[in-house]
């Protein structure tokens, strides 16, 4: 059965990246492909005429934007729904039925009313499946390879599965990274002898074996790259991913919070948003 992409629109050309993402990944994969477009109705009034005109409109936009797939060249199976209603509540119930859920993202402006920019990392947070996250530009020159973070935890090992697929389909490398700092104590750095780092450099090499262990026997063709960064998760996957198109992290790190928000390392890589993002479900 093909897998089924729920890919947001609004007509922006934040919107648009998302959705030539979602269509190039769709012919390359045989899903289906749903566009979804939500009129915010928290900038509307409650009368029954202005809620029947953003309906109109909603419909209009989306139509413009399947006539817009289709001169693009996609030629699989495409749908749409317009609707009014709360972005974030309306994704969130779309995704029940969707594999992966496709955003653009920008940081507000003239399109404030949307439901991209920070919004996108709320949809994360709450998707029922994984959610992809499209720059609508990237810096540099980035080369075909998916990035992923270990830690050790189950939202991680997720992602770890999610980017070796995603990696192996695409024919590309997978650089998998564990981050690792020394703790500061303050005034007590100097406790901290070179055997104690080394001692520290080893517990980290043997997680990052641990996390990447029976992929080779899965994906014989595929090309595993380990990184040790001795830096804040965050700063690591970026740093690492500007060598790659696309990172992919867990909805929850070790902290477990709660299904409302995010872990604090995917919030940092969504609020960076350097590169394609994927955000798995734990």
């Amino acid at each position: 059965m093909a897998e089924k992409y729920i890919i947001g629109v609004d007509g922006s050309e934040h919107s648009r990246a998302a959705l030539n993402w979602g269509l190039d990944r769709a012919k390359r994969t045989g899903a289906h492909v749903e566009l979804l477009h939500v009129a915010d109705d928290s900038f509307l009034s409650e009368s029954v005429a202005f809620l029947s005109e953003a309906q109109q409109a909603a419909e209009q936009m989306l139509m413009a934007e399947k006539e817009y797939a289709r001169s693009a060249g996609f030629t699989g199976e495409i749908t749409g729904t317009a609707i009014v209603g709360h972005p974030i509540v309306e994704i969130e119930e779309a995704s029940k039925r969707a594999d992966l859920v496709v955003l653009g993202a920008h940081s507000g402006g003239k399109f404030a009313g949307s439901l991209f920019g920070t919004r996108a990392v709320k949809v994360a947070a709450v998707s029922h499946c994984p959610v992809a996250v499209i720059p609508a530009e990237t810096v540099g020159e980035p080369k075909p390879a998916v990035v992923v973070g270990i830690d050790g935890s189950e939202a991680a090992k997720k992602a770890i599965a999610f980017a070796a697929e995603e990696a192996s389909s695409r024919g590309v490398p997978m650089i998998a990274v564990y981050a690792w700092m020394p703790p500061l104590t303050p005034g007590l750095e100097y406790l901290w002898s070179e055997e104690l780092v080394e001692s520290q450099r080893a517990s980290a090499e043997e997680a990052i074996a641990i996390g990447t262990a029976g992929l080779a026997g899965r994906y014989p063709d595929l090309v595993i790259e380990r990184r040790i960064v001795q830096s804040p998760p965050v700063a690591a996957i970026l740093q690492v991913a500007e060598d790659a198109d696309t990172i992919v992290v867990g909805s929850r790190g070790r902290g477990g919070l709660s299904r409302l928000l995010l872990g604090s390392v995917s919030h940092g890589v969504l609020q960076a948003l350097p590169r394609n993002t994927i955000v798995t479900r734990a």
